[in-house]
């Protein structure tokens, strides 16, 4: 039987689902309506909502809406956030030690396990509990270690032979926060998080 085929802008709106559900548990609302549960979401209608969930079960009552404490469960399941994956992070600049030093991934769950660098003065050296290593001993260590996924926060000439590493070494997802894109094999997903060109974009709404 072929599985079914997810569309790429449901699974990006999941997340922002799972945190809208979680901010209105917190606000005491137990069952919440299509139409009030996206108020707050930019772009997204209850159409969307109810077409994205449908892809994974029914989660509404018709008259009653979305049981909040029961959708939270479900979305934490569907993005697979019961299981703690662990992460290698490349480029320990002030980026990657923003990144090292962020409290939240590990209730994402994401941890960083490892981090790397090519510079003599950062390696050895802790960041948020992390140990810098030497980036020759990348492929080696994830391998290791079984890393699952990577962060590359390097400048965007040294971006492709990290990515090139990572994928030699069996990663199967990296989140790219380099300004440039990558040529990864096909089984290797890319999100890539492009600070500069989402600046660009804003300054254009900006001038209209």
């Amino acid at each position: 039987m072929k599985k079914l085929k997810i569309p790429e802008k449901t699974i990006e709106r999941l997340p922002l689902y799972l945190r809208r559900s979680e901010k209105l548990h917190a606000m005491g609302e137990n069952s919440v309506t299509s139409q009030k549960f996206v108020r707050d979401l930019p772009g997204i209608n209850s159409d969307n909502l109810r077409k994205d969930l449908s892809y994974f079960g029914n989660y509404g009552k018709k008259g009653n809406g979305y049981d909040m404490s029961r959708l939270i469960k479900e979305l934490r399941n569907i993005l697979k956030l019961n299981k703690e994956t662990h992460v290698a992070l490349v480029g320990a600049g002030n980026l990657g030690t923003a990144l090292l030093t962020h409290q939240d991934f590990n209730r994402w769950g994401f941890r960083i396990t490892v981090a790397f660098d090519n510079r003599p003065k950062v390696i050895g050296n802790q960041i948020g509990g992390i140990l810098v290593e030497p980036i020759q001993d990348l492929e080696s260590t994830v391998r290791k270690k079984k890393i699952e996924a990577g962060m590359i926060a390097v400048p965007a000439d040294s971006a492709q032979s990290v990515s090139d590493s990572l994928t030699s070494a069996g990663i199967k997802g990296i989140l790219n926060f380099a300004p440039t894109l990558l040529d990864v094999p096909d089984e290797v997903k890319v999100k890539q998080v492009d600070i500069t060109s989402t600046l660009k974009e804003l300054n254009y709404y900006l001038q209209e």
